[in-house]
């Protein structure tokens, strides 16, 4: 496997529903998990008539995605390893406790710092914080369909200046690889997330240089725990075994179908839950493809499979 980095420049409002599920128009989050990524560049595909050449790249394992991470300049971002160690925050100071747990990602550059210091309080949580830029809450008002004009709130991320999301993409061979940048490039023109008839979601791509302790930390298989990059989830018969003796979270993956031939009106996907982003686990695996239509006239994929780092604690 070789691979790409991709830098994504949001030119536009970005709004991506949160985890926890339901009503989420009024509250969002900064990243994109993989699974998302995937179904966007679907939308593109089948437009272009290639999702199924797409489809067949994912599942054989012949592209493999992580979440769009953020990046502030040249600094790369991790998730937050979730792993148990005696943490000395966990028994001292709870200003020093909420801190830690109100930290989403990790800078590349400080990474093994913090695994270091991770059972002790000689973390500087203050160094870790990065303002990525801001969300906000923006006042709309609904007019068709209702009697009376109906306001209502919407949430939408916007990034400082420097600042965006980047995604890794694993691949085998450069067919496969134009055809993630085409698709990728297209999306960018016509918006990831909610509102995008309002123009929300739109952004430039630029392929950047694959630092090398990224890469090294991709292809370490070794490591004692392997961190997911995005979400991800084995297969039945695999799952016990995976999730032995590792320390992860799960979390609920739903949203509505965007296609015009799936049903006369808007249907939601069937609701997955997946290992997040930050889990680690023993061993690396290759997650599977879920159908997750419901009722619709063809099928709705949702990818299962992510990008591992070795994580040595």
């Amino acid at each position: 496997m070789d691979y790409s980095l991709y830098k994504l420049e949001f030119t536009t409002p970005l709004h991506i529903g949160r985890d926890t599920g339901g009503a989420s128009l009024d509250n969002g989050q900064m990243a994109i998990h993989s699974d998302t990524v995937f179904s966007a560049l679907c939308c593109e595909a089948a437009r272009g008539g290639r999702l199924e050449e797409l489809v067949s790249y994912f599942t054989e394992g012949v592209l493999v995605l992580s979440d769009a991470l953020p990046y502030a300049g040249d600094e790369l971002f991790f998730p937050k390893p979730i792993l148990h160690t005696t943490n000395l925050l966990r028994e001292g100071d709870s200003g020093l406790k909420k801190k830690l747990k109100d930290i989403d990602y990790i800078p590349l550059s400080g990474f093994d710092n913090y695994l270091e210091n991770l059972a002790t309080n000689n973390l500087d949580l203050d160094s870790l914080r990065h303002n990525f830029g801001q969300l906000n809450t923006l006042t709309r008002v609904a007019i068709r369909g209702n009697t009376a004009p109906l306001p209502y709130h919407v949430a939408c991320w916007r990034f400082a200046k420097g600042c965006g999301l980047y995604v890794v993409v694993a691949y085998m061979g450069e067919t496969a690889r134009n055809l993630f940048e085409y698709l990728l490039a297209r999306l960018g023109l016509s918006g990831v997330g909610g509102k995008r008839s309002s123009g929300w979601g739109k952004f430039s791509v630029q392929r950047d240089i694959m630092p090398q302790d990224l890469r090294s930390r991709l292809e370490d298989v070794s490591a004692p725990y392997q961190m997911l990059l995005g979400t991800a989830l084995p297969v039945d018969s695999e799952i016990e075994e995976i999730l032995q003796d590792g320390w992860y979270t799960v979390i609920r993956r739903g949203g509505f179908i965007d296609s015009d031939t799936y049903s006369a009106g808007q249907l939601k996907k069937k609701t997955t839950y997946m290992l997040g982003p930050g889990s680690c686990l023993r061993c690396r695996f290759q997650g599977g493809m879920h159908d997750v239509s419901d009722n619709g006239c063809h099928p709705v994929w949702r990818l299962a499979n992510s990008l591992f780092v070795g994580v040595n604690i």
